[in-house]
């Protein structure tokens, strides 16, 4: 590996980001919703869908299906669904909900763009969708935030977890077989027992397999793990993501 100073921040809090040429957040700022109204009116709007169209649930009721969304959300408030390899198994484990979602996100209309500096950048925002919470069980003012926790990191927070990867990425790069400079987005899962699974990194460069590889060697070698989020007081597995900017000089 060559010796060159590597300088990697580590945000699991919104920052702004220059993925492929254009700024990107993990996650929308604090105050801002990535759909006008807010999650209440997007699951009211998702539900006034299903009655519209005179859609059914899920056959099998005793099965309680939930599929993680993903959206990015472009700075012209163009929504798009992220499917990593992760989210293609959970779709084909969860048909029934991967369906019935993907269809109403396509009537969904009031998306909204974050704002930096009072400019539109691109951004993410995730949520579960449960069919069971839907049709004759919906109720008003629904928000699965109310219900669900999200996952959180010891000792300090996401500090503690900042310092741990980025002492270990920091040690694992392999310069001699890719070039790596700006900030990459590192997507990755927190499993129900506080583990993480690194799913994928953009943008790509030529060998990002290697790349890939040697970011999760990093994340592997933090010991402490978290605290996984909770759906009514029962552990589930979640999808996040952070921003990694690779400085050398």
């Amino acid at each position: 590996m060559n010796q060159k100073l590597l300088t990697i921040f580590l945000l699991t809090f919104p920052f702004l980001t220059a993925l492929a040429q254009k700024p990107r957040m993990t996650d929308y700022p604090p105050g801002q919703d990535a759909y006008r109204g807010g999650n209440v009116q997007m699951f009211k709007d998702i539900q006034d869908y299903f009655i519209k169209n005179k859609l059914s649930g899920c056959e099998n009721k005793s099965i309680k299906e939930m599929y993680w969304v993903t959206l990015r959300i472009d700075e012209n408030a163009k929504p798009a669904l992220v499917r990593k390899k992760n989210d293609i198994e959970n779709a084909e484990k969860n048909k029934c909900a991967y369906d019935l979602i993907v269809k109403a996100l396509g009537a969904l209309k009031d998306w909204q763009a974050a704002k930096v500096e009072d400019k539109n950048i691109t951004a993410y925002t995730d949520f579960p969708f449960i069919p069971s919470d839907f049709f004759e069980n919906y109720k008003e003012n629904y928000d699965t935030r109310n219900f669900i926790t999200k996952p959180s990191f010891p000792p300090n927070g996401m500090l503690s977890f900042r310092e741990e990867v980025r002492k270990n990425v920091r040690s694992s790069l392999d310069y001699d077989l890719y070039k790596v400079n700006g900030i990459f987005t590192v997507f990755f899962t927190i499993d129900t027992d506080g583990s993480t699974n690194v799913i994928d990194v953009e943008p790509k460069v030529p060998n990002s397999e290697g790349l890939i590889e040697d970011i999760k060697y990093g994340f592997k070698k933090v010991k402490q793990k978290w605290i996984p989020a909770t759906k009514k007081g029962i552990p589930v597995k979640v999808n996040t993501r952070v921003n990694l900017k690779f400085s050398d000089y």
